[in-house]
């Protein structure tokens, strides 16, 4: 019995000590599980603000994308309007009339243009042969601007004898050219010439020729100042006299 008594504190120190324990370790399941709830809810709230705050990030990359696209297209479309515009100022004010050439503005016209034979030197054709040779005429620009001249002009000789009649001559199969000339500038064409000794029929006498600039309708009238005949070939497919173009 005395025994019994003297066990009984023991098993109830015993007891509470194992009680405490118990306590303690709930406590420190409670206080882990508290602080798992915390850092879960810590790691759910900073991922919910990673998210929203990549969202916030992809929203403002998404706009500032989207103002890039839209000022580049802006600039492209004012770049490309622009460009049009200018096209169209070009266009209306000059474009059109250098595309059509020497139609329009730029083309030499008679009135500023002075036409003669070249007479100096080899520019002198040999008429009293039987071959062909070149005489040379020149254009000289006496206007206050640069005009161009492009093509063949046109040609037609005046005979002195009284079976010749006019004569317009046929062009060469010479490349075209264009030709610039400032104020004061000179260029020149050919005619080639099938010269002749003969006399009397089937021979032409030039007396007068007849020269239109290219595209043009006034003429000049020039006296043929070298003489001579060339064989009568006016309606020859392929005569031995014809014109050149300008520039040749």
């Amino acid at each position: 019995m005395t025994t019994q008594l003297n066990r009984l504190p023991r098993r109830m120190a015993a007891l509470l000590a194992v009680t405490a324990l118990s306590l303690g370790a709930a406590a420190c399941s409670s206080s882990s599980d508290d602080k798992a709830s915390d850092a879960k809810d810590s790691s759910s709230a900073s991922s919910s603000d990673s998210a929203t705050s990549g969202k916030s990030a992809a929203g403002d990359g998404s706009d500032s994308s989207s103002s890039s696209a839209s000022g580049s297209s802006g600039a492209g479309a004012s770049a490309v309007n622009g460009g049009t515009k200018a096209s169209n100022s070009s266009s209306s004010t000059g474009g059109k009339a250098a595309t059509a050439g020497a139609s329009a503005s730029s083309r030499c016209r008679t009135a500023g243009l002075k036409a003669a034979f070249a007479t100096g030197g080899d520019a002198v054709p040999d008429m009293k042969s039987d071959n062909q040779t070149q005489a040379s005429v020149a254009f000289t620009n006496i206007g206050k601007r640069t005009c161009t001249l492009t093509g063949f002009p046109g040609v037609d000789l005046v005979g002195n004898q009284a079976s010749d009649g006019t004569w317009s001559l046929t062009r060469s199969t010479k490349p075209v050219t264009t030709i610039s000339l400032s104020p004061g500038d000179t260029t020149d064409f050919s005619i080639t010439l099938g010269a002749t000794t003969e006399k009397g029929s089937g021979t032409f006498q030039p007396g007068l020729v007849r020269i239109t600039p290219p595209n043009e309708e006034s003429q000049f009238s020039l006296k043929w100042p070298f003489g001579g005949a060339i064989t009568k070939q006016d309606g020859a497919t392929h005569p031995a006299t014809y014109v050149n173009p300008i520039g040749s």
